[in-house]
């Protein structure tokens, strides 16, 4: 079940659209945000079905934060490179990686877990793969471009 937890957010977080302009952002979700994220500069509201994104800067970083209508921290994101990846998944990506380039890479801290999601992609398709905890990676999805 947790698993298909991490999923969706994940998949929430990757098709958030809806750009916020106009629309009003639940009380709950800001007073959670402006608790956790006080230093935050440059937020920016998108909102996708029943949960709210948030991108902001926060200590040199750009960061985003999934809530809840409600006001629950449901994961927050970053944007990573490669290399910071930990090594038994760097080592992993190796296997998948031939002929293609990465387009996205992205860490997920959800409930106290850390779940990677990386975009491969070659001249006919996009990859998506999701770590498997730290040591190896499974298929997410595939998009023909």
């Amino acid at each position: 079940m947790k698993k298909k937890i991490i999923t969706l957010l994940a998949f929430v977080i990757l098709a958030v659209t809806t750009s916020f302009a106009g629309n009003e952002i639940s009380k709950n979700a800001i007073s959670t945000f402006t608790g956790s994220f006080a230093k935050a500069t440059g937020v920016t509201w998108e909102k996708a079905e029943k949960y709210y994104k948030a991108s902001f800067r926060l200590n040199g970083q750009s960061l985003n934060a999934l809530l809840s209508e409600e006001g629950e921290m449901i994961a927050v994101s970053r944007n990573i490179l490669s290399t910071e990846l930990p090594v038994s998944l760097q080592l992993a990506l190796n296997k998948n990686i031939s002929g293609n380039w990465i387009s996205e890479l992205v860490e997920y801290a959800v409930h106290g877990e850390t779940k990677y999601f990386i975009t491969l992609e070659d001249a006919d398709k996009k990859t998506i793969f999701q770590s498997d905890g730290t040591y190896d990676w499974s298929l997410f999805k595939r998009i023909a471009k």
